[in-house]
C-alpha cells in the first residue's frame, strides 16, 4: 500500500472498514518509514470519516419519523403528517447531513408542530449540532469570523460561511445571556468577608446604522462610531490591610521600596457581563434602556442573591457619575442604603498626573510631585491636596487652558469626596482598585471587539460578548450542559406524542 493517494478511498466503506484500513495503513506506512507527520494527517482525515459513517448509520436508523397520517395532541388538536418527508440540513463535527423524514403540523402550509426524529435524536433548533456549536465558539470567540472559517476548514474538515458562523454565535449568545441571568450564588461558607460591586465602560465600533439607531445616554460618552458597553462583576473577597506607602509604591513599582510580597486574598465567584443600551417593552411602547441599567440590573440580582447580613457592601469605580447614578437606581433600597462607595485610585492616580503635567515640564518632576500628592490623598489630606492646588494655580498665575485643567482635577476630586476616604478603606482592609473590571474592559471587550477593520452590529456584538463571558468564566462546561437541557425539556410541547415510536429505517 502506497501513503500517496489514498486519501480519496474509502469514502462509502463502514465504521469497521475504515478502522482496519486505518490499521492496515499504519502498519504499512511503519513498513516503509514514513513519518509521524504523514501517518497523523491521515490518521487525522481517517477518524473523521470514521466519525462521518457512524453519525450517518445513527440517523438511518431513525427511520422516516413516521406516526400515521394523523396524530392527536392532549389537547386535542389533529396534527397531519406532510405529503413527503421534509429535508432537514443538520452541520456536524464531523460534516453536514441532510435528513430526510416526515413532519407534523396542523395542516397544509401551516408552521411544524412536530418533528419526531429531531425530536427522538434531540436535535437543537439550529442546523448546527450541539457539539458544532460549541466548538465553533471556542474559534470565534478568539478571533475573527474570516480566520475562523479557516481554522474550522483545517481542523473539522468542512467548509462554513460566514453568515453560518454568526447564526450560531447569535443562538448561543442568547442562550449564554439566560444563563447568565439565572446564575446561582456561591456557598455561603466560600464567601470572602467583603462584597464588591464594580463597573466600567467600553466603547465598541458598530456600524453606520446601528450609531444612527441607538441613542447616547452618557453627554460623557464619546460619538465617533462607538457605542458603549457597560461592565459590571459582583465578587467576595477577604479583608487585605494596606498602608498608604504600599498603595504608592505599588502604583510607581517601586521595586526596592516595595514591602515583601504578601499573599493577596482571591476574589471568589467574579462572573461579568457586558451591556449595551437594548430597546424593551414596559408595556407602554418600545424604549431604550441604558447600559448601565442593563448590566448593574443583572449586577443587583448577584448582590441580592450573595449579600449576607452583616457583610460589609463595596460599590468600586471610576468617576462617571452616570455609573453611580444608575447602582442606586438598580440596587434594592436596603443594599443601597448600606453600600460603601469607593473611588478608583487609578483614576484619582490619572487625574493627580493632569495636575502634575500643568505645574512642570519634566517627568521626574512631575513623579515627585504625583507621589507626594497621592501619598497625601491616600493618608487622608485631600482637601488639603485640592486647597493646594488651587493656592499653587493661583500662586503661578495660570489661565486658561492651564487654569482649567486645575479646576477640573479639583472639581472632580471634590465631587467625589465622600469615595475618597481611603486612610479609612485601607485599615478597614477594603479594596481601592478596579482591576478586575479594567481586566475585563480588555480581555472581554478589547482583544476581540476593538481589531483593526470591525464594525459590529448591536446585536451582533451584544452576543459575542455573552459568549465571551461564558467562556471567560468557570461555568463553561455547566453552561453547555444546561442549554441543551433547557432546550430539549421547554422547546417540544409535543415530545409525549413519539414515546411508542419505534422506528424502522427508511
Amino acid at each position: 500500500m502506497s501513503i500517496a493517494g489514498t486519501s480519496e478511498s474509502h469514502k462509502s466503506t463502514s465504521v469497521v472498514e475504515l478502522a482496519e484500513h486505518l490499521e492496515d495503513f499504519v502498519r504499512e506506512a511503519a513498513s516503509q518509514g514514513a513519518s509521524l507527520h504523514a501517518v497523523e494527517q491521515y490518521a487525522h482525515e481517517m477518524v473523521h470519516r470514521m466519525g462521518h459513517a457512524a453519525l450517518g448509520m445513527f440517523i438511518a436508523a431513525q427511520g422516516d419519523g413516521d406516526l400515521g397520517e394523523s396524530v392527536v395532541t392532549d389537547e386535542g388538536v389533529t396534527l397531519r403528517r406532510s405529503a413527503r418527508p421534509v429535508r432537514r440540513p443538520l452541520q456536524t463535527v464531523f460534516g453536514r447531513f441532510d435528513i430526510d423524514a416526515y413532519v407534523y403540523a396542523r395542516g397544509p402550509k401551516k408552521r411544524i408542530a412536530l418533528r419526531p426524529v429531531d425530536i427522538r435524536m434531540a436535535l437543537p433548533h439550529g442546523h448546527a449540532s450541539y457539539l458544532f456549536e460549541e466548538f465553533s465558539q471556542y474559534f470565534c470567540v478568539e478571533q475573527a469570523f474570516d480566520r475562523s472559517i479557516e481554522v474550522i476548514e483545517r481542523v473539522l474538515r468542512q467548509s462554513l460561511s460566514k453568515d453560518t458562523l454568526e447564526r450560531i454565535n447569535r443562538r448561543v449568545g442568547e442562550q449564554a445571556e439566560e444563563y447568565l441571568d439565572e446564575l446561582s450564588a456561591p456557598p455561603a461558607e466560600h464567601e470572602g468577608e467583603l462584597l464588591v460591586f464594580t463597573g466600567d465602560g467600553k466603547g465598541v465600533p458598530l456600524v453606520t446604522p446601528e450609531l444612527a439607531s441607538v441613542p447616547i445616554f452618557d453627554p460623557d460618552e464619546r460619538r465617533g462610531n462607538r457605542r458603549l458597553a457597560t461592565l459590571a462583576s459582583v465578587y467576595s473577597v477577604d479583608r487585605f490591610v494596606r498602608r498608604p506607602e504600599d498603595i504608592v509604591a505599588a502604583l510607581f513599582r517601586d521595586a526596592d521600596e516595595r514591602p515583601a510580597r504578601v499573599s493577596r486574598p482571591k476574589p471568589v465567584g467574579k462572573p461579568l457581563t457586558a451591556r449595551f443600551a437594548r430597546e424593551r417593552d414596559f408595556g407602554n411602547g418600545p424604549e431604550y434602556v441604558s447600559g448601565p441599567i442593563e448590566a448593574f440590573t443583572w449586577a443587583s440580582r448577584r448582590v441580592a442573591d450573595r449579600l449576607q447580613p452583616d457583610q460589609p457592601l463595596i460599590a468600586l469605580m471610576d468617576g462617571a457619575a452616570s455609573q453611580w447614578e444608575a447602582l442606586h437606581a438598580c440596587l434594592d433600597p436596603d443594599a443601597s442604603a448600606r453600600v460603601e462607595e469607593i473611588l478608583d485610585i487609578i483614576h484619582v492616580s490619572q487625574y493627580v498626573w493632569r495636575a502634575a503635567k500643568v505645574f512642570h515640564a519634566h517627568r521626574e518632576h512631575q513623579e515627585a510631585f504625583a507621589r507626594e500628592r497621592l501619598e497625601r490623598i491616600l493618608a487622608g489630606e485631600l482637601a488639603g491636596v485640592i486647597s493646594g492646588l488651587r493656592r499653587m494655580a493661583t500662586l503661578r498665575g495660570l489661565r486658561g487652558k492651564a487654569r482649567s485643567e486645575i479646576e477640573t482635577v479639583c472639581g472632580d476630586f471634590e465631587n467625589n469626596a465622600s469615595r475618597m476616604r481611603y486612610d479609612e478603606y485601607l485599615r478597614r482592609g477594603y479594596p481601592i482598585a478596579t482591576g478586575i473590571i479594567e481586566g475585563a474592559c480588555r480581555h472581554l471587550v478589547k482583544d476581540r471587539m476593538e481589531r483593526s477593520g470591525m464594525r459590529w452590529s448591536l446585536p451582533g456584538a451584544q452576543a459575542m460578548l455573552h459568549v465571551r463571558a461564558i467562556h471567560q468564566s468557570p461555568d463553561l462546561s455547566d453552561f453547555h450542559e444546561q442549554r441543551i437541557h433547557t432546550e430539549q425539556t421547554t422547546r417540544d410541547p409535543y415530545r409525549a406524542l413519539i414515546t411508542t415510536y419505534e422506528p424502522c429505517p427508511a
